[in-house]
């Protein structure tokens, strides 16, 4: 990691893994399922925003910084549908991170956090589901 990330740590680390999954990475649904792996997701390159959680964290762990995943909702994900995230453990606090660059951490509306996805899962079904549609608004106050 060194080769590719340098003498950086802590939230400079964390901001160059982030853009490397970023630009690394095509943003590909459909390309991944609830078996997918980080390993499968590094070897593809592409999946949804589970994997770019997962492999943000992955990265986070092998550098030896805290990092959990976090189910949210944000305005601006197109099609507005729940979104994952990571979360990193700095300076005595969590930070959400987005790798694929389609929701700021101050507009997450942060759901639920576990280890990966299967932990914090948006809904389990065991029949028939009907579609459902909601939507996210930001009052910003200050």
């Amino acid at each position: 990691m060194a080769a590719e990330f340098g003498d950086s740590a802590g939230g400079a680390r964390i901001a160059r893994l982030r853009d490397w999954v970023h630009d690394h990475f095509t943003y590909a649904p459909g390309s991944s399922n609830a078996q997918t792996t980080a390993i499968d997701v590094f070897v593809q390159r592409r999946g949804v925003c589970r994997d770019y959680a997962h492999m943000l964290i992955t990265l986070a762990g092998a550098s030896a910084i805290p990092a959990r995943f976090a189910s949210v909702c944000a305005p601006n994900v197109q099609p507005q549908e729940f979104h994952a995230v990571a979360e990193v453990y700095l300076a005595g606090t969590w930070h959400l991170v987005d790798a694929t660059g389609m929701a700021a951490a101050d507009q997450i509306a942060r759901i639920g956090v576990g280890l990966d996805a299967a932990e914090v899962a948006f809904l389990t079904s065991f029949g028939p589901t009907t579609p459902q549609v909601h939507t996210v608004e930001v009052d910003i106050i200050g």
